[in-house]
């Protein structure tokens, strides 16, 4: 076989493993099994996603958060494939230290309830495999640039890169009462280079992103 064939067979294996990685990405659903279950609706802006805000809650009177440790959700919406329990332990393990991180940033990060405390109750509903080498060489090859420019042109993450599924849930930490909650999959860029190398690299930028996320809300909401 030629060199020049190889490549084309290369570029052609890569361009189907893109597209097959493409439908594994959907949600299961809405989650059941969340404290905000019921309150929940679909977000408009977002597909797939979810959200709820208390009509009632006065975000203002917050001044720190405190940060629960990560979930893994065990309902029949989850969404893991064949990850081990352990596994999906150590990556919830990842998303609460971006958590905690990204979110201190800004916001002193509370270790018990007081009233002006707001808790955040994450649950981490499933993960999609990122397939380590195969999803760095999609970033350089013509045909993987070609395809993940037009996923990142659709927000989508980036081909044979995979992403998480979160639930969010914001609570008074004194009362416990539901303040907001948000249901959505987050992926990294799709050329973000350092997000190929692992399933586990893959679960901190996406973490971060979503933390980034929960940030700019908090920025909305606690100065409002």
């Amino acid at each position: 076989m030629t060199t020049r064939r190889m490549v084309i067979g290369t570029m052609l294996s890569v361009a189907s493993l893109a597209v097959a990685a493409c439908a594994d990405n959907e949600s299961k659903g809405q989650p059941t099994g969340l404290q905000s279950s019921a309150k929940l609706t679909p977000n408009p802006s977002i597909s797939g996603a979810w959200i709820y805000k208390s009509p009632t809650a006065k975000f203002s009177q917050y001044r720190q958060v405190m940060i629960d440790p990560v979930v893994v959700y065990g309902g029949p919406e989850a969404n893991f494939g064949d990850i081990s329990p352990a596994d999906r332990q150590n990556y919830a393990q990842i998303v609460t230290a971006e958590f905690v991180r990204v979110i201190g940033e800004k916001y002193p990060i509370a270790r018990v309830p007081g009233p002006n405390v707001l808790r955040v109750h994450t649950t981490l509903i499933g993960v999609r495999t990122t397939v380590g080498g195969v999803a760095t060489i999609t970033r350089v090859m013509p045909i993987g640039i070609a395809i993940n420019a037009v996923r990142g042109a659709a927000g989508e993450g980036g081909s044979m890169t995979g992403g998480i599924e979160l639930a969010v849930e914001v609570h008074d930490s004194q009362t416990n009462e539901l303040l907001a909650g948000a249901v959505r999959q987050v992926s990294p860029a799709a050329f973000d280079i350092e997000a190929t190398l692992s399933t586990g690299d893959t679960v901190k930028v996406s973490a971060a992103d979503a933390a980034k996320l929960l940030r700019d809300a908090l920025d909305r909401n606690l100065k409002s």
